[in-house]
């Protein structure tokens, strides 16, 4: 198989596992109604209430690897594209956005056949960001995706209650009635 379509196989399947992950938990997914080039690859959005907010949603971009790095703690270390990066690190997207890494085992196995049922391979985190700084980096930028931000029901629920709810509108460090 070419090195191209396997990557576009284990994307997708990254993309599938965050859905089906989400579905599992409750929370309604999809995919954004556009191409890839708001680097948004799946719809969250919680059917219900999260701090004061109905019906929270975010935009996640899904990077999936069978060669993910992790630190000492359990964070993940991943070489993000320079492009995704830029486009993930602006904070006014009227619908926030987050990167998700899902990790795979590097033998291959996807998925676990049972008995009892179909168990997913692999591990995920998530991380805004946010207001990061530019990068003078060319074609990758390392980003660091905290253990404690799993994709598991708790983790899905935190990254909608904090980044999907509503924010206020800045409001600027001066007076404007002074201006005049």
């Amino acid at each position: 198989m070419r090195t191209q379509d396997k990557n576009l196989l284990q994307g997708d399947f990254g993309e599938a596992w965050l859905e089906a992950v989400a579905a599992g938990c409750g929370i309604l997914h999809g995919r954004p109604t556009s191409l890839d080039l708001q680097k948004a690859d799946v719809f969250l959005s919680y059917p219900g209430e999260l701090n004061g907010t109905r019906s929270p949603s975010v935009l996640v971009q899904v990077k999936t690897t069978d060669g993910v790095r992790k630190t000492a703690n359990g964070d993940f270390s991943y070489d993000l594209d320079v492009d995704t990066y830029e486009v993930l690190r602006q904070s006014n997207h009227s619908i926030r956005r987050i990167l998700a890494v899902i990790g795979l085992s590097k033998d291959g196995e996807r998925i676990r056949l049972g008995r009892d049922g179909t168990l997913l391979v692999g591990h995920g985190v998530w991380v805004s960001l946010e207001g990061r700084p530019a990068t003078i980096n060319r074609q990758t930028q390392v980003v660091c995706l905290p253990a404690k931000n799993a994709l598991d029901e708790d983790g899905l629920k935190r990254m909608l209650g904090t980044f999907g709810v509503r924010t206020s509108t800045p409001v600027p460090d001066f007076n404007v009635w002074d201006q005049l």
